[in-house]
């Protein structure tokens, strides 16, 4: 019998595997992991600036490119990336759980990749790595979109899977037999779960390769991912009133996967400017129903920007100006 649930397993994320490969390039790092970055440049015009793409728990960088990418990429380049563990990205230990130790590697991978400075765009356990570039690395995040955020610790804990994907011995032996079976079976179930009360776009598995998530290696990173979450928000989410660049939320009023009362007024009430855009009827996934909200508070960012620094420039000019006669 566990041969037998082995080998069809071991089937069923081969096929996986070859049907979604890689939509992107993966990059080494320092210390040989390969990260997984999909880029796209602007079909307009020349880039108004760099937009990276974070994905949330049990998911891949297709989530956001199919949401978001043929909105964004008429002005911004996008890139969107695998978190370590997940899509086509290395994981190297328990260590890469932390959103901290995530950040670190995606803003080396980007770098590396030739991004200077970006803004940041994430979903979900994105949103919390999203977060700890801002902390880790403030100079390389020119603005933050947290879509749908998981930012402070909550009341509970989290679905039994999750802590059993994540569990030593017991963990490998049930994603190794079990997951790739029951995970396909399922596959369409929790995808409308996660959606609701809204609707999943046309074909979004396949269209999206939700599947690669039910693969062995990838659901025991996001079991970790998830498992360790709350205690790893516990200490980064006191630490938010540091973050300093523009910040938007955007979330759904009938998510019921993360609570907005929590995470997205959390994070509003935690970052000094912090905007909030809350959506009526939208659920978990409001960057698929409402791509343009997305791209609203990326453009009126950049505004903002722009103004100020012509602003600060303005009055620089104008110090100079009264200051000259007197020299």
């Amino acid at each position: 019998m566990i041969i037998a649930l082995a080998a069809l397993s071991l089937a069923i994320t081969f096929a996986i595997n070859r049907r979604f490969p890689p939509e992107g390039k993966l990059h080494r790092l320092a210390d040989g992991r390969r990260l997984h970055i999909a880029q796209y440049a602007p079909t307009e015009r020349s880039a108004a600036a760099d937009v990276v793409l974070i994905h949330g728990a049990s998911a891949t960088l297709g989530d956001q490119l199919l949401a978001l990418c043929g909105t964004l990429a008429r002005r911004y380049r996008v890139l969107a990336i695998d978190r370590p563990g997940q899509g086509w990205s290395d994981r190297l230990g328990r260590a890469d759980a932390s959103p901290s130790r995530q950040a670190k590697l995606i803003a080396s991978g980007l770098k590396a990749a030739g991004v200077e400075e970006a803004i940041i765009v994430g979903h979900s356990f994105g949103a919390a790595v999203a977060a700890a570039l801002a902390l880790e690395e403030p100079s390389f995040v020119r603005g933050l979109v947290f879509v749908a955020p998981a930012s402070h610790p909550w009341p509970g804990g989290v679905d039994w899977r999750y802590r059993l994907a994540a569990t030593p011995v017991i963990g490998h032996l049930f994603t190794a037999l079990i997951v790739p079976i029951a995970g396909s079976l399922g596959l369409e179930a929790g995808v409308t779960a996660v959606f609701a009360p809204e609707i999943p776009p046309p074909d979004y598995a396949r269209r999206s390769g939700a599947a690669r998530a039910v693969t062995p290696g990838r659901f025991r990173a996001n079991g970790e991912d998830v498992a360790s979450l709350k205690a790893h928000l516990a200490a980064q989410s006191k630490r938010y009133h540091e973050i300093t660049a523009p910040c938007v939320i955007i979330t759904g009023n009938q998510d019921s996967v993360v609570w907005p009362s929590i995470h997205s007024q959390g994070l509003a009430r935690d970052i000094a400017g912090a905007q909030i855009v809350t959506l009526a009827g939208a659920g978990h996934m409001p960057h698929h129903s409402h791509p343009q909200e997305v791209l609203a508070a990326i453009d009126g960012m950049l505004s903002s920007r722009v103004a100020g620094e012509a602003s600060n420039l303005w009055g620089s000019a104008r110090w100079r100006a009264i200051k000259r006669p007197d020299t």
